[in-house]
């Protein structure tokens, strides 16, 4: 055989294995191009199959998201009207509450909503309740001077068996009554709720996600917490005494001035619809001045607690324009209630943030357009202190017999010392078992500020309690406020 044909020969194997390479390289090709197709094809229909899938679905269930007091309003109802399964997973919060029967702020366990989700039954028809993190698109977001903690749920159940609207219509009545007629509450409002913002924080600030049931405003208000399962207690152990009808007020020691204002201010709170009626704006602010220890912060609680306001207290240190804004806006929606300003002297010295050295603070602008901006503020009192009432731009408010800016600030107060009247009012509190020592603490205490003269005679009740001091001892004794010899004194069982 020649060696041109043994070449021809030995080439079949080789030609053979070469076809068929490039056949296989052709299927692997169209193989790969109709994978890509169909991926293509698939997440460009993705869309059309959920919302295919939803329709279908939606025939069969009903599934609606509802956030906010909403969501409250929501898990108070099912709480009541609904039985919970008992199987699933289950969740805690502990919250620092006033329970009554000890008399103090401590620590009282709840059951909450389980962000997987609970069942609960009515008869035979279930319903299916869990959070969610998909928010409603009008929620505020990242405002740490927020006092409340929204959270979004999402109710699900078979078609036919709850009437959607139905449902919300008959939670939100239920949340309004039963927060209204509450025993713990005992359809009282006041609140204390401390803004804070952001400013001066140089560090990474991270923003905590809104989720959870909502926290109390303070120890003493139940309200954001109703809808949820209390351990060991009732609710009607938490909270201020709905039955204790005392007047913080009386308690206090005031001049004429601080009273003058009192009895404006409750008129002022009874007086809504004459206000509207005569097209004057139900609203009212005051400065209250002087030095420290005369009593302007006590009056401003005690005011809010008398009047049954909220109270917004603002740290305006802390607070960016748009933390202020919106945590402003937000406070309006709750109105009638109280903005309480402590120490603007420390914050503004004139228009300047003296309180803000680097980085973005609060402008005096943005102050005042919120004191006296476009949107109406019925309803409102606005209360700011200071130590220093020279400092205080005039844009905000100077003494006169009407006020130099009406609608910001609309009364100066001067705080000063207690009067005759006034000490001896606090001293025959204070020391109702030693009478005989009444005259002689108030003449000791007339150069006293309002807190000096309370601890003066605070610390006398004491030393006579624990024997330091003797009723029948001389009441011209001075009664210097840097003795401390009672403080070593053992105690003594009282007569």
């Amino acid at each position: 055989m020649s060696v041109r044909g043994s070449l021809a020969i030995g080439n079949v194997p080789t030609v053979y294995y070469l076809k068929r390479s490039i056949v296989e390289e052709a299927l692997n090709g169209w193989m790969l191009a109709g994978g890509a197709a169909v991926v293509t094809l698939l997440a460009t229909g993705w869309t059309h199959v959920k919302s295919l899938y939803s329709q279908i679905a939606g025939r069969v269930v009903v599934r609606i998201t509802t956030s906010g007091y909403q969501a409250d309003a929501i898990l108070l109802y099912l709480k009541h009207h609904y039985t919970a399964s008992r199987f699933g997973p289950r969740a805690y919060v502990g919250w620092k509450l006033f329970v009554r029967p000890r008399k103090r702020v401590q620590l009282v366990s709840m059951e909450i909503a389980p962000p997987s989700g609970r069942l609960y039954w009515r008869g035979w028809c279930p319903i299916w309740v869990a959070k969610t993190k998909d928010g409603l698109g009008d929620l505020e977001e990242g405002l740490q001077a927020a006092d409340y903690d929204y959270q979004t749920i999402t109710i699900t159940f078979a078609r036919g068996t709850i009437d959607p609207d139905k449902l919300i219509i008959d939670a939100t009545q239920f949340f309004n009554e039963h927060v209204r007629g509450y025993e713990s509450t005992g359809g009282r409002r006041h609140s204390i709720r401390f803004i804070h913002g952001t400013a001066g924080n140089t560090a990474m600030v991270t923003v905590k996600p809104k989720s959870g049931g909502g926290c109390p405003t303070s120890n003493s208000d139940i309200r954001a917490c109703l809808g949820h399962r209390p351990l060991e207690w009732d609710f009607r152990d938490f909270g201020v005494d709905p039955d204790d009808d005392s007047s913080a007020i009386a308690k206090l020691s005031l001049d004429a001035n601080a009273l003058d204002l009192v009895q404006e201010a409750k008129r002022w709170r009874e007086t809504e619809d004459w206000h509207l009626e005569r097209g004057l704006p139900w609203r009212r602010g005051y400065l209250l001045h002087g030095q420290p220890g005369t009593g302007k912060t006590a009056l401003a609680r005690a005011l809010a607690e008398d009047l049954d306001l909220p109270v917004f207290v603002y740290d305006l240190a802390t607070v960016k324009n748009d933390e202020l804004l919106k945590a402003w806006n937000q406070m309006l929606s709750e109105v009638p209630c109280m903005a309480l300003m402590e120490d603007m002297d420390a914050v503004f010295d004139g228009r300047k943030n003296v309180a803000m050295q680097n980085g973005p603070g609060l402008t005096f602008d943005c102050l005042l357009n919120c004191l006296d901006g476009v949107q109406r503020a019925d309803g409102l009192m606005v209360l700011v202190t200071t130590n220093h009432l020279d400092r205080i731009d005039p844009a905000i408010g100077q003494p006169g017999s009407i006020g130099s800016r009406p609608g910001r600030i609309d009364r100066v107060v001067t705080m000063g010392t207690l009067d005759g009247k006034g000490r001896r009012k606090l001293a025959e509190r204070i020391l109702s078992d030693w009478p005989g020592w009444t005259d002689a603490v108030c003449a000791e205490g007339k150069d006293d500020t309002p807190a000096q003269f309370q601890e003066r005679c605070g610390r006398l009740a004491l030393q006579l309690h624990y024997g330091d001091r003797s009723e029948t001892d001389t009441p011209s004794i001075p009664l210097s406020v840097e003795d401390h010899s009672w403080a070593n004194v053992a105690p003594t069982q009282p007569a």
